[in-house]
């Protein structure tokens, strides 16, 4: 039997007393965080060069309870990336985020075990970890990953529904879950690295981050050396290829 399977089944709990997800999370992490196999394997990833004789330990040079810092944010990016071929990786990831995913169901005044919002929470965080680049956003790495698991299991589908999909009974408006705050400027940060992420051309990406820097076609055009003709052909072709990948989402 492979000792380093990142997810062991804990024992089931009496059915009179569902058990949150998140505290057979923990349980399953205390079976995994001191084991030899995981330890070594963990070690292997090389994302630090500071030693560590338990997984908790870590976390904590991934930033979990401390204050976040270039050091905290290198180890967690480093993380990130090998969790794209090992899922044990992405366990510790998902792990330094849990806090975090926490606030969000807590914000929204949902009890996992009741309505299944956790759940869906957590199946969001982990394509979010598969499909986050460091490179693209070395800082506040932790945040970023909670934002755009966030925005990605309860934001994204439901601007996908017109107002007249969306049917709410007048009486339970006290009882509407609060909705995640997310800026235009980081809603367009996270649909591109989704783009990235999904294959978009990279020169399409490179067009509309040069876009946004220039500030208007013309300004852009005259960097470029091209007619703004140009540059209004190639901004309709990129604006197509994002919104396909926006609708798939």
């Amino acid at each position: 039997m492979d000792q380093t399977r990142c997810c062991p089944r804990p024992a089931a709990a009496p059915a009179s007393r569902p058990r949150q997800l998140s505290s057979r999370l923990d349980d399953e992490w205390d079976l995994l965080r001191r084991r030899r196999a995981v330890l070594e394997r963990a070690r292997q990833w090389d994302v630090t060069d500071q030693p560590f004789d338990d997984l908790d330990q870590l976390l904590v040079l991934a930033g979990h309870r401390v204050t976040p810092t270039p050091a905290t944010d290198a180890v967690l990016g480093a993380l990130v990336e090998v969790g794209r071929s090992d899922e044990l990786a992405t366990r510790v990831v998902l792990q330094r985020m849990l806090p975090g995913l926490l606030a969000i169901v807590r914000k929204r005044r949902r009890v996992d075990a009741i309505d299944g919002s956790f759940e869906e929470l957590l199946g969001a965080a982990w394509l979010v970890i598969r499909a986050y680049r460091p490179s693209d956003r070395p800082t506040r790495v932790a945040a970023n990953l909670v934002r755009d698991a966030g925005y990605r299991a309860f934001i994204a589908p439901a601007r996908r529904l017109s107002a007249k999909e969306i049917s709410i009974d007048p009486r339970t408006l006290d009882e509407t879950p609060a909705v995640i705050v997310v800026s235009s400027c980081e809603e367009l940060a996270m649909l591109l690295a989704e783009a990235r992420a999904s294959g978009l051309d990279p020169t399409d990406l490179d067009f509309v981050r040069a876009l946004l820097t220039a500030g208007s076609s013309t300004l852009l055009a005259e960097e470029l050396k091209v007619t703004t003709r140009t540059i209004r052909n190639h901004r309709t072709q990129a604006v197509a290829n994002l919104r396909g990948v926006a609708m798939v989402a």
